[in-house]
């Protein structure tokens, strides 16, 4: 199910930005809250089926809340996300793998800089969570990074790194 430790990549990286209030009224408390997607690693590496499906974690923190989502992801998926991150751009709120299986993530524009994000599992666990994150500046070009690094490190069709095709593919020839 994973690959070595070193080869795990964030997908989404959805944060408070530093020194946001996370209750009005309380003196000394800071953002810590977040919606993270990691990639583990390819499914099945090496095998012709469930090689291009990629093993991924949801976590969700807030204050003394955690939790966390197992899900796959396919390329379709990334396309889109990055379809979402655009719209996102334009001021739409965005649903993410909104599949009849496996966790949702909803992102939804608040108040003025500020997200709500949503993440539904209610298929498996039926577990909801909800965060309203201030991101910094820049949160979006900085999703848009990090699907570029996933898709460099787990492009799809390659075998092993550095190996672009199956063995006895029409690439081949």
């Amino acid at each position: 199910m994973s690959e070595v430790a070193s080869h795990q990549h964030e997908l989404i990286r959805l944060t408070d930005r530093p020194g946001t209030d996370d209750a009005p009224g309380r003196d000394g408390r800071t953002g810590g809250r977040a919606v993270r997607v990691r990639v583990l690693g390819r499914h099945a590496p090496g095998s012709p089926l469930g090689h291009d499906w990629l093993d991924c974690e949801i976590t969700v923190t807030a204050d003394s809340v955690r939790g966390q989502f197992v899900t796959l992801v396919t390329d379709r998926h990334l396309q889109r996300w990055e379809t979402a991150l655009d719209r996102l751009r334009q001021g739409f709120a965005v649903r993410w793998l909104d599949e009849e299986h496996g966790p949702e993530l909803r992102i939804e524009p608040g108040r003025p800089g500020g997200l709500w994000v949503t993440v539904s599992d209610t298929e498996d666990s039926g577990v909801t969570l909800r965060v309203v994150l201030s991101p910094a500046a820049g949160w979006l070009d900085e999703q848009h990074a990090l699907l570029a690094l996933v898709r460099d490190a787990y492009p799809p069709g390659e075998i092993a790194p550095g190996v672009p095709a199956w063995r006895g593919t029409p690439a081949d020839d």
